[in-house]
């Protein structure tokens, strides 16, 4: 059974961690509430400041409506955020729903184009890890990038040699 637990990868998105250079991206998809607060929930027991990127879209597949974010309890990660990075279609709402959720405005950067934003995020950590909580179609968009910049598969490719 360890051996078994041991070989489990996550599943695309879901806890998923990425090695860039010496920092571990984990992936985290947030597409409710419901969902974002159980990802809060976990960060929460991080034992560090947290490094965020936090990427909303609102495309057709992620829901048009995005005030679900004003129903997730981004209040309970404030005091925790050393820095967030907000990216997407949506970023300037998300950052203003973390100012209310009582994010310092000084630790919120807003750069709405992924690529930028993955580059301004990395370059911001002072830790070895960094969370992205990204939308469902973001998640699409992060994983190409990551596959373009050579840390990833497509999420489309087989895996000949177990590596994710």
């Amino acid at each position: 059974m360890v051996a078994g637990l041991h070989d489990v990868q996550a599943a695309f998105g879901r806890a998923e961690r990425i090695a860039i250079g010496d920092i571990e991206l984990q992936v985290l998809l947030i597409k409710n509430p419901a969902g974002a607060n159980e990802i809060l929930r976990t960060l929460v027991l991080e034992h560090e400041e947290l490094d965020l990127l936090a990427v909303l879209n609102d495309r057709t597949a992620d829901g048009r409506d995005v005030s679900w974010v004003w129903d997730a309890d981004f209040e309970m990660l404030a005091d925790r955020v050393r820095r967030v990075t907000c990216a997407g279609t949506r970023a300037a709402e998300l950052a203003v729903r973390l100012k209310y959720a009582g994010v310092p405005t000084e630790r919120l950067h807003v750069t709405p184009a992924l690529a930028p934003a993955l580059d301004e995020a990395l370059a911001g950590v002072e830790s070895d890890h960094l969370y992205a909580l990204p939308t469902y179609t973001a998640l699409l968009e992060l994983r190409q990038e990551l596959a373009e910049r050579g840390h990833a598969l497509r999420f489309w490719e087989p895996d000949p040699v177990g590596r994710r």
